[in-house]
Order: structure tokens, then sequence, then C-alpha cells
């Protein structure tokens, strides 16, 4: 197993339309999918990727809008990189709830690349040499998860059946993946590293027009058909987004 395609970065922010705001109208980001938390369904999980939402391009946000604002530590991402339309040139900013992004020109938005705070020792054997991943100094100061920082990194395998030989690996290596789980637009398995960091292995597909329009992919409230009974409480929770 040599994980070596993103196929997103999960993190959290505060407030869900001023997040679309900053990714979409400043950074050129499309909302391909306006949905819940899957394993917090009174919560927003919004993606943001390219026109087609295609895996590698997807950046997404947990929506935990009463959360203390995050720190930056063991188990986090310091940093990612992304390509945006609307640069002109190379440029260091923040979000607005202060998780920090290298932005550069790009035909398309797409992540480009994570730096964490980990040890570089343990993944030989599951990431590929070549993967898309950096390494800050270690450090012992354990994160806070929360508004302005990240929640995981995934990596893309192509259909069920390489997800399902990562499973067994990962399993093997005494990683104690979770899953695999139906995550609707894609299957995906979970696990933690020694190093604090949580990962997700997920499918290039089925993608995100199979609950809606491809040509009208975020503009609907999506949910999985198991939720669907709780819809009228989660439209009266949630804000509408714009």
């Amino acid at each position: 197993m040599h994980l070596a395609a993103l196929h997103h970065v999960t993190c959290v922010c505060a407030d869900a339309q001023r997040t679309v705001d900053f990714y979409r109208d400043r950074l050129g980001f499309r909302l391909v999918k306006k949905t819940v938390n899957f394993d917090d369904p009174h919560s927003y999980h919004l993606y943001f990727g390219d026109e087609h939402g295609s895996p590698g391009s997807l950046l997404t946000f947990f929506e935990w809008p009463r959360s203390e604002g995050g720190r930056v530590g063991r188990g986090t991402l310091a940093s990612l990189a992304i390509e945006s339309p609307y640069a002109d040139e190379p440029a260091t900013i923040e979000d607005p709830d202060g998780l920090i992004l290298n932005v550069f020109p790009g035909e398309s938005p797409r992540v480009r690349s994570v730096v964490a705070l980990g040890n570089p020792v343990l993944y030989g054997g599951i990431l590929s040499t070549d993967a898309p991943i950096q390494f800050g100094p270690p450090t012992d100061t354990p994160a806070l998860i929360g508004a302005g920082t990240t929640h995981h990194v995934a990596w893309q395998v192509a259909d069920d059946a390489a997800l399902d030989a990562c499973f067994e690996r990962l399993t093997e290596l005494g990683l104690r993946p979770t899953g695999p789980l139906d995550r609707t637009y894609f299957r995906s398995v979970y696990f933690r590293m020694p190093d604090g960091l949580l990962h997700e292995v997920a499918t290039a597909g089925p993608g995100f027009a199979v609950d809606e329009p491809a040509r009208h992919l975020g503009q609907e409230f999506s949910l999985p058909a198991w939720l669907e009974q709780v819809r009228p409480t989660l439209e009266r929770e949630l804000a509408p987004i714009r």
C-alpha cells in the first residue's frame, strides 16, 4: 500500500456562510455539496472543489459554530497549499478562522499539498515517497481541534477493491482502521497514526452527482436516505446558505 494522491482535506469552520463567501467568492472554489456531518447530523459539512468536484480538488468543512477556536499542534496539519484561478502570484493567507493557506495560481481550484506536524518515519510503506505531504518540525503540544484547524486528511484510491485491500493492510499494521463506511459520494476507511494525525482513505466514486444534477452541484441541501426523515428538523436548525 503506497497512498499517492489526495482525495480531500477536511477542516473546521465557525460560520458556514462566511466560509462559503471566502472559498467560493475569493478563491474560486465551487461549493459542490451542501450536506451534514454524517457522524453529527446537526452540523453542516460543506464540500468545495473544482467544477466537477473531482477527487484531489476537494476541501471540506465541518461547521462547529459553538466550539472554541482551534490550536495547531500534534495531530493536525500545520498548513495546506491550494491552487486558485483567482491568484496572480503565490501568497500565504489565512481564512476567516485563521487556517493557514499557501495559495498558488492555477487553472482550476484544487488542494496541492499539505504540511503535517508528525513523524515521517512512521509513514514508510503507507504513503508513496512522492505523496503531496511534507512534515514540519515535530511538537509535543497537543492540537485542539476547532475552527481554523484541520480535522483529517484523505487519500484517494480507485475503487472498492483497492479500499478493501487498504483496510486489510492497515489492520495488519495494527492501525485499527474503522470502516469501510458509506459516505454516499465515496466509501472510506479511517485510521489514526501514532503521531496523532487522523487519515482517511476514500474511493474516487461514485461522486457528487449521485443525488443532484452535475450542473446544479451544491445548490440543494443534500441528505442521505437514512436522514431524510429528519430533514424538517435539520432545515429548521441550520441557517440557510446562499
